[in-house]
């Protein structure tokens, strides 16, 4: 068992790992549908499955670059999905320019409020909103649009649709305008993040959306930034544990077999995934999200997809590894 940086190389034409990592020209994909267009297009899909719900949900809609809803499904409170190639994501793409487990998204519904949480799995082809920035992570409190290669995704919160018989365009245009804010790395974050762009047309209400910075490597120090939290992970006989900062949990860390992860395992270790969880800093919480793993998340014996982690909590990875986590007295949210 390894905790390192990934190190592994690709050329720009290439492709390392076909099953898990595509990294060819992107002048050869084509362009995702535009946010307006897939919105028009999935609308009837989104609705009906928004509609279907006692419960409040958020409906995610793929569309491919032909127009098909190729994937929609609702996520409820405390539930994830993971978008990608492999057999077990929530929403699968099938397209060889997506990896296996391409992007996650984590949904908190409580009391009427929304977030929505986005974070690309270390792909090297970030998604893109909708002012065409690309992003390896953002948080919305509304409807969100992020184009991963050549599909259109639409995260839509249930509320967002009427319940009355409305026409596509019309929807579209009752949509709240999205506001986009930049939230920098820590040291050079100034006081107040930067909004980027407004998209929509009434101002009244507002759909915040905030980039965050891609995933942080652990590097081979015991010391980070400002301990917030202690990672420990045991593979038989073998313990390693490292001390973790908490812009290194907001920003997400990556645990698996395959190089692009931050906390990188041994190949010998054949029951976790290539790319097995993510752990994420919500506010006070970190969360531990299964990645459409091939055998999956376990607390106590009882299978995980996506939990907070409690204090002293033990996490097995497959069958071979298990996770701990401990926060530090002096940590603060």
């Amino acid at each position: 068992m390894s905790m390192s940086q990934g190190s592994g190389r690709t050329g720009r034409e290439g492709m390392q790992n076909g099953r898990t990592f595509f990294c060819g020209s992107r002048d050869a994909l084509r362009e995702a549908l535009s946010p307006r267009a897939s919105f028009v297009l999935a609308y009837e899909r989104i609705a009906l499955l928004a509609h279907a719900s006692s419960e409040q949900c958020v409906v995610v809609a793929a569309i491919d670059v032909s127009g098909q809803v190729v994937a929609a499904r609702r996520v409820f409170h405390r539930q994830a999905v993971i978008v990608g190639r492999h057999e077990q994501c929530g929403v699968r793409l099938p397209a060889l320019s997506i990896a296996l487990r391409q992007v996650a998204a984590l949904v908190q519904l409580d009391g009427g409020a929304c977030r929505i949480h986005v974070r690309d799995l270390a792909t090297r082809q970030p998604f893109r909103t909708e002012d065409g920035k690309p992003s390896a992570g953002v948080t919305a409190d509304g409807p969100l649009y992020v184009a991963v290669g050549e599909h259109a995704l639409w995260f839509v919160p249930g509320s967002a649709i009427s319940p009355g018989e409305r026409s596509a365009e019309a929807a579209w245009n009752a949509l709240a305008p999205r506001r986009f804010t930049d939230r920098l790395p820590p040291i050079d974050a100034p006081t107040h993040p930067r909004v980027r762009a407004l998209v929509g047309r009434d101002v009244s209400e507002q759909t915040r959306v905030t980039h965050v910075a891609p995933p942080l490597l652990l590097d081979s120090g015991d010391a980070p930034e400002v301990a917030w939290g202690v990672l420990r992970l045991e593979a038989g006989a073998r313990k390693e544990k490292r001390w973790v900062s908490a812009e290194r949990l907001e920003q997400g860390i990556l645990l698996g077999r395959y190089s692009r992860c931050s906390v990188l395992l041994d190949a010998s270790e054949a029951t976790t995934s290539r790319v097995h969880a993510l752990l994420m800093r919500l506010g006070a919480d970190v969360w531990v999200i299964d990645l459409a793993s091939t055998n999956g998340i376990h607390r106590a014996g009882a299978p995980l997809t996506a939990d907070i982690l409690r204090d002293n909590d033990r996490i097995s990875l497959g069958t071979q590894v298990v996770i701990g986590w401990q926060r530090t007295l002096h940590a603060q949210a």
